[in-house]
C-alpha cells in the first residue's frame, strides 16, 4: 500500500510539472497571459472627464475652431493604446490648430447608446459628428448571443480562466466543437440569422436606429458621417472568408438613402496579408497604434474636403 501511494504521488507530481511546463511554454509561444495575471507591459493610463469619457474637460468652443465630435465604442475609446495614439487624437494633430476633435467613445456602447449620447454632443456646438461603428453595434437589445457550454462548472471555470491560457484554448476548441455539431450557433451564424435580411425585425430596428442618428444631427443643423471598422479577427489573408459583408452593405444603403458620407474600412483591412498585424495583442483584435494611424489617414481622405474651412 505504501508503495502504491508513493507511485501515485510520483505520477501526480510528474503530471503537475508537465502541466506547468505546458502552461508557461504556451504563454511564451503565444505571447499571451491569462486574464488574472498581470501582463508584462502595463496598460496605458486612462483618465476620464466629468462626462465619463476619455477626454479632457470640454470648454465652450472658440469662434475660430472647427469642432468634430467622434461618437463610438471601445475602438474610439482606444482600448489598449495611449490616449494620444487613438485615431481621434491622430486626426486632430493632422488637421492642425484650427480644428478640435473630441472623443466620445465608450466601451460596450452600441447604436441605442450612440443615439442617446447626442443629447450631450449636440449641446457642445459641434461642426461635424462622426459616428464610429463596429460589427457588434448592429445587435439589438432583444438579440441573445450564442452561449456555448464551458468545460468546467462555473466556480472552477472562473478560477481556471483567470489562471490558465491552456484552459482558455481548450474552452475555445470546445466551443468550436459545439458549433460544428450544431449544438450552438456561431457568432457569425447568429448575426446572419438576425440581420442578413434587411426586412427582418432586428435589421429594421438596428438600421432604423442608425437612420435616426443621421436624422437627428441633420435636424440640429449639424452634418454627420460614419466610419465602419471590420472584424479583423474574422478574416483571413487579404480579407478572405469574411462573413460580415452583408452588414457593411446594409450600412452603405442607409448612408446612401440618408445622403450621408460613410467610410467603410473593410478595403483597408483587406489589403493586408495578415490582418493580425492590426491587433493590440495576439488575443485582442482591437486596433493597435499603427492601425489607428492608418484609420486616421483614411478618415481624413474621406471627410477632409467637407471639413476644410
Amino acid at each position: 500500500m505504501v508503495r502504491f501511494f508513493k507511485r501515485a504521488a510520483i505520477l501526480l507530481t510528474g503530471a503537475a510539472a508537465a502541466l506547468i511546463v505546458t502552461e508557461y511554454a504556451t504563454r511564451i509561444a503565444l505571447g499571451r497571459t491569462p486574464a488574472g495575471v498581470a501582463p508584462p507591459a502595463s496598460p496605458p493610463a486612462v483618465a476620464v472627464n466629468s462626462l465619463g469619457f476619455r477626454e479632457r474637460e470640454i470648454e465652450p468652443k472658440p469662434p475660430d475652431v472647427y469642432r468634430i465630435v467622434v461618437v463610438g465604442d471601445s475602438y474610439t475609446w482606444g482600448q489598449g493604446v495611449p490616449q494620444d495614439e487613438r485615431f481621434s487624437n491622430v486626426l486632430g494633430t493632422m488637421l492642425g490648430p484650427h480644428y478640435e476633435v473630441l472623443n466620445f467613445g465608450f466601451p460596450g456602447h452600441m447604436l441605442p447608446e450612440h443615439l442617446a449620447e447626442l443629447d450631450v454632443v449636440l449641446k457642445l456646438s459641434p461642426d461635424f459628428v462622426l459616428l464610429q461603428l463596429y460589427i457588434n453595434n448592429f445587435e439589438t437589445p432583444t438579440m441573445q448571443r450564442p452561449s456555448p457550454a464551458r468545460l468546467m462548472p462555473h466556480y472552477v471555470d472562473v478560477r481556471l480562466s483567470r489562471r490558465s491560457v491552456v484552459y482558455e484554448i481548450l474552452n475555445d476548441r470546445f466551443a468550436q466543437l459545439q458549433e460544428s455539431l450544431g449544438l450552438v450557433d456561431s457568432y457569425d451564424g447568429y448575426l446572419t440569422r438576425h440581420l442578413l435580411n434587411p426586412e427582418s425585425p432586428d435589421a429594421r430596428e438596428s438600421f432604423g436606429t442608425l437612420r435616426q442618428f443621421f436624422d437627428r444631427t441633420r435636424a440640429a443643423g449639424v452634418p454627420s458621417g460614419a466610419v465602419l471598422f471590420p472584424a479583423a479577427d474574422a478574416m483571413g489573408p487579404f480579407g478572405s472568408n469574411y462573413p460580415f459583408g452583408f452588414l457593411h452593405a446594409h450600412e452603405k444603403a442607409v448612408c446612401a438613402d440618408a445622403h450621408v458620407e460613410c467610410l467603410d474600412l473593410l478595403p483597408l483591412f483587406s489589403s493586408l496579408a495578415d490582418p493580425r498585424t492590426t491587433w493590440i495583442t495576439p488575443d485582442d483584435a482591437h486596433p493597435n497604434a499603427a492601425t489607428n494611424r492608418r484609420a486616421a489617414r483614411a478618415i481624413l481622405a474621406a471627410f477632409g474636403s467637407a471639413w476644410r474651412r
